[in-house]
């Protein structure tokens, strides 16, 4: 005897369309503005579940959670730092990935994933040391950012795509997450773009598409090597986008966006760290609108690199300020819960 077909996963809410939700409710002989009504706890309030959408009854979020779950990603793990929480999702495929609050005085910023894991092979990242396995969908990307906010009671700011993955080589569902994030509520959650930063080690036709977008975002390049060579050592998929067409690509987004872009620099003991190469980096970064975000290295166990000397450090960015670039030496957020810039790896992490 044939077994029956298991029935169909219902979609999250996060993934129906204004029409399937309209769908849903009519089914429940409830009018469609009921949908405005969920969409305003779901992106305005910031909710764990159907528990905290307290403006429908009670029958109605039980009837609501059969046939439309509110989110689709399970929280896995969290983790509470000083300075940072990084928590753990398990998709409905097993898929793990994380995201991080980050906390500042006066600010609480999200660091969202676009992919489990990354294509792209950067040797001092735990990420990149994973391997790829798939992108996410963009509800998966909002939920990130809904679900931290709804489980920790904290409301982030800021975005920023610099969890796991390589937003660019996600770009379509990158995108409608993003427009997800900076729609006014009840279509979104409000964020203004210039608190949403895309971080890409350089995939030149993303960035040449975004800055088609007419959206005020945040663009950060990770370069972390003003030359070919060094550069292709540290970021192998750097060998399909040299430095001699990303640096046209961020000119060409400065000039069509009207906005300043970051540079991204690890630094590297004895390998990218040098003076000549501060003055080879402050060659490249002249005349152009831009700031220098020089990040030393956080330890990842499977690597054999160490963060230079703070006197290394110094010296570098003398050089830089020397060239009136902008410059910051920026001391990750996360460290204690290994959630600092290149430690993302798809741990699972205990509870809090």
């Amino acid at each position: 005897m044939t077994a029956s077909p298991a029935p169909p996963v219902p979609k999250a809410a996060t993934a129906c369309s204004e029409a399937e939700m309209v769908e849903i409710f009519a089914k429940l002989r409830e009018p469609a503005f009921r949908v405005t009504q969920l969409r305003e706890f779901l992106y305005r309030k910031g909710v764990a579940g159907y528990d905290g959408v307290t403006n429908l009854s009670k029958t109605l979020r039980k009837q609501l959670a059969e046939r439309m779950p509110l989110y689709e990603l399970d929280a896995a793990g969290r983790q509470e730092g000083d300075d940072a929480a990084k928590w753990l999702w398990k998709a409905r495929d097993g898929a793990l990935i994380e995201s991080v609050q980050i906390r500042v005085p006066g600010r609480l910023t999200s660091c969202l994933s676009s992919q489990v894991g990354c294509a792209m092979g950067c040797v001092f990242c735990a990420t990149g040391l994973g391997g790829f396995e798939r992108n996410l969908a963009a509800h998966e990307i909002v939920e990130q950012y809904l679900q931290m906010w709804g489980h920790s009671g904290e409301h982030s700011s800021h975005v920023v795509f610099m969890g796991m993955g390589e937003p660019l080589h996600n770009y379509d569902e990158v995108m409608q997450a993003i427009r997800t994030l900076n729609a006014p509520p009840p279509k979104g959650c409000g964020i203004g773009a210039r608190r949403i930063t895309i971080s890409t080690v350089g995939i030149v036709p993303g960035i040449l598409k975004l800055a088609g977008e007419q959206l005020q975002l945040e663009l950060a390049v990770s370069l972390h090597a003003p030359d070919e060579e060094t550069r292709a050592r540290l970021i192998p998929a750097s060998r399909r986008y040299p430095i001699r067409e990303v640096m046209p690509a961020v000119r060409e987004f400065c000039r069509k966006a009207r906005r300043m872009v970051t540079f991204e620099y690890v630094l590297l003991a004895g390998i990218n760290d040098s003076v000549a190469q501060a003055r080879e980096l402050a060659g490249l970064l002249q005349d152009l609108p831009c700031k220098a975000n020089l990040i030393p290295f956080n330890p990842v166990a499977e690597t054999p690199y160490e963060r230079p000397s703070r006197e290394a450090q110094d010296a570098f960015k003398a050089v830089l300020d020397a060239a009136q670039i902008p410059t910051t030496i920026r001391f990750s957020k996360g460290k204690s819960v290994a959630a600092a810039c290149g430690q993302l790896r798809r741990e699972r992490a205990p509870s809090a």
